[in-house]
């Protein structure tokens, strides 16, 4: 059997696994140390510093919002993703004879445009010959070998991790395949698990002790990460031992907590009651009973708490199927199907030399270098036959893009153009894709590059694109960095370009050594556009007809003269009355 090496890169803890080798499995912190100079490395689990690590990727391929390292120098996800996968290929077939076949497996809600953006960073990283399945079916290829095959039925992948909680349900036999869509549930995980431990620990040593501390205190916030992280490994080593001591360092305060299985299984047993509804609904929503349940595969580090399978069995009443180590189920699965692909590769190289004569077989191997055949991609229940210097990604693009043409034209009278504009693809994605096509590797961080006598990272704070924008940052193998122009895409002057061989050495005699010069790409011409002349109609005149009627002058001397006769004439009339008035008191009195 040829050796196979499988990879699950989660949230926050990543697995690889050699099937040939299981001393050489391990688990190790998504967390990339990308200190100048150093080549990339996951950092350990029980490394607690946070110095030039950069985490929270794996949740991120795809996004187009790039995540930015302590030196400033920003990375897109998927290639910290791919990043991460070569290091573990690195570490874990280190000392290996051949090079093992590579499977990584991702989640298994992906879409199709994550994964293949994840391809195209795994190319850039120099895994090329990788092959990407779902979660799920390197889950049920470990059942298979370790169970035997499968009879037909339904199967319920439990997969209860460091910060979520994923539901798959599994047609077992004869049409094997994922059944409905699945539930993915943030609610549920090993990091709630380990809070309210710790809360746990701490009303215990308050209860018996007195002390106080100020919780803002930088001492302080850094002695209670210390202390949630022991109580994840007490939680851990709670699901192979009954009791455990636990150390609890706070300023002010040092003594030792015992814990014992049954009180922290009290603690998540609410939760965990939680977490099979949401079994039942994944369930429900997919038409079925949960009679249908045939068997539960648990997945998952925070799956080993050996409360998680009592109650599953109990509640659902279908019987519970787990590994030794369940947190390295995936990647194990992963690896057995690699080794199926070396296999398979072999078995068709081993046929094509038998076809050749005896003489023509010696002088090939003679000639043949001592390198691993290109692995074929993971057995599929339709074979296709393609170009062999293929890579396996590459052939089952082109096997799913001859179904989407095939299926357009056996529509009738939908175009490409309908298709391609459906709203069935999310702009985001779309957006995305088109990006990172644009230019690709411009912000990898996993890129092949001969080494440069600049430090790495010297000059990228101060390094900018065509246009003023800040250059996106490669970190290579080796630990060089390079910089790339965001607008051209290509290599800043001055840094090492990617995938580049090492200039050639100074011919004798001249001092100087060539450099070769990148073809500059012609900037496309504008066409010097000029609008046509518009004709403003002009607005026609209007006659405004002259006033002919009184003035205001007229009209107040009009209103002068009313005015002095109505005077006058109340004058006489007032004058009269006087008279009359006057006449006759003269002849009252006489006078």
């Amino acid at each position: 059997m040829n050796a196979g090496l499988g990879i699950r890169i989660g949230s926050v803890t990543a697995a690889a696994a050699l099937d040939t080798d299981p001393v050489t499995s391990g688990v190790k912190r998504s967390a990339l140390d990308l200190r100048p100079g150093v080549a990339p490395a996951l950092a350990e689990l029980w490394d607690r510093s946070t110095r030039h690590l950069i985490s929270g990727f794996a949740d991120r391929v795809g996004d187009p919002v790039e995540l930015i390292d302590d030196d400033g120098r920003s990375h897109r996800a998927e290639d910290l993703y791919a990043t991460a996968a070569r290091a573990l290929v690195a570490e874990v077939s280190a000392g290996v004879d051949s090079a093992p076949a590579v499977v990584v497996a991702h989640p298994t809600r992906w879409t199709e445009y994550t994964t293949e953006v994840l391809g195209g960073a795994l190319d850039r990283a120099g895994l090329t010959d990788v092959t990407l399945v779902p979660e799920s079916v390197a889950t049920m290829r470990w059942l298979e070998v370790d169970r035997g095959p499968q009879a037909d039925g339904l199967a319920v992948i439990y997969d209860l991790g460091a910060s979520a909680l994923d539901v798959t349900l599994m047609r077992t036999g004869t049409d094997a395949g994922v059944v409905g869509n699945g539930v993915h549930s943030q609610e549920f995980g090993g990091a709630q698990f380990d809070h309210a431990i710790m809360q746990y620990v701490l009303d215990t040593v308050s209860g018996s002790q007195a002390f106080e501390f100020d919780p803002f205190d930088p001492d302080t916030v850094g002695a209670l990460v210390e202390l949630r992280a022991r109580c994840g490994e007490a939680k851990e080593q709670l699901s192979y031992d009954t009791s455990t001591s636990l150390t609890v360092d706070l300023p002010g305060l040092h003594t030792e907590v015992r814990l014992v299985r049954s009180e922290v299984e009290e603690l998540v047993r609410a939760s965990l009651l939680a977490s099979i509804g949401v079994v039942r609904d994944a369930v429900s929503s997919a038409g079925l009973e949960i009679t249908d349940i045939d068997q539960v595969v648990l997945v998952g580090g925070s799956s080993a708490i050996p409360l998680v399978a009592e109650l599953i069995s109990s509640e659902l009443r279908a019987p519970v199927v787990a590994g030794p180590r369940p947190e390295l189920t995936v990647a194990i699965g992963a690896a057995i199907l690699g080794s199926d692909i070396a296999d398979a590769t072999a078995a068709d190289n081993a046929a094509a030399l038998a076809a050749v004569p005896t003489m023509a077989v010696a002088s090939a191997a003679a000639a043949a270098p001592k390198a691993r055949p290109t692995p074929r991609p993971a057995p599929t229940p339709t074979a296709v036959e393609s170009d062999p210097g293929m890579s396996g990604r590459k052939k089952a693009g082109l096997v799913a893009a001859s179904v989407v043409v095939l299926a357009l034209l056996a529509g009738g009278g939908l175009s490409v153009g309908t298709a391609l504009t459906s709203d069935n693809t999310a702009p985001t994605e779309s957006n995305a894709e088109v990006s990172s096509t644009d230019a690709p590797g411009t912000t990898s961080a996993v890129a092949e590059a001969q080494p440069t006598t600049a430090a790495p990272g010297e000059n990228d704070a101060a390094a900018v694109g065509s246009d003023g924008t800040p250059t996106t940052t490669v970190v290579n193998a080796d630990g060089t960095v390079t910089q790339i122009d965001p607008v051209t895409g290509a290599p800043v002057a001055g840094s090492p370009v990617a995938g580049a061989p090492a200039p050639a050495p100074a011919p004798a005699g001249n001092g100087a050594a060539t450099v070769p010069t990148i073809p500059s790409v012609a900037a496309p011409t504008v066409p010097n556009y000029q609008p046509p002349a518009v004709q403003v109609p002009q607005a026609p005149s209007v006659q405004i007809p002259s006033y002919q009627g009184p003035t205001l002058g007229g009209v107040g001397q009009g209103l002068g003269g009313v005015v002095g006769g109505v005077g006058t004439g109340l004058g006489d009339a007032v004058g009269g009355v006087g008279t009359g008035v006057g006449d006759a008191l003269g002849g009252l009195t006489g006078r």
